[in-house]
């Protein structure tokens, strides 16, 4: 909660209902798909280097995974699906980091290449909370 003074007597700004809640619910998830991910990719990592290393890791074998990606039709309706919603999460970061003027949105998408899908998202779904949380308290107007 924040306290801002106007002209008139000092008054209390409420943030928006559940915003605290969400961000709380974000921050959790980024946390989540940033350690979940990473450890089936340590374990891809394991299973076609013999080991996990940081030059294994630098040197990962984007082929055999891309082959198994698609290794099955289960696997394969995953990565489907995932790249339709990863489709449609791009075109919702892009109009809503320009709507709110979110600085460097375009970092949210590098991340969810470079790093996963649920990082990338949940983090700016965190960002984008705040922001919202920011513009109600500055200003309060319905």
């Amino acid at each position: 909660m924040s306290w801002r003074q106007s002209t008139g007597p000092v008054h209390r700004v409420l943030p928006m209902p559940g915003t605290l809640l969400r961000q709380a619910i974000y921050a959790a998830l980024t946390l989540i798909g940033f350690v979940w991910t990473n450890y089936y990719l340590v374990q891809f990592t394991i299973a076609t280097k013999g080991e996990f290393t940081a030059t294994n890791l630098l040197n990962f074998d984007l082929s055999a995974f891309i082959e198994q990606v698609w290794a099955n039709p289960a696997s394969s309706f995953v990565a489907v699906d995932l790249t339709v919603a990863l489709l449609l999460v791009i075109t919702f970061i892009v109009t809503e980091g320009r709507r709110l003027k979110l600085r460097f949105w375009g970092i949210y998408i590098a991340l969810m290449f470079a790093i996963s899908f649920a990082f990338g998202f949940a983090l700016f779904m965190f960002v984008r909370e705040r922001k919202l949380a920011e513009i109600a308290v500055s200003d309060p107007t319905p």
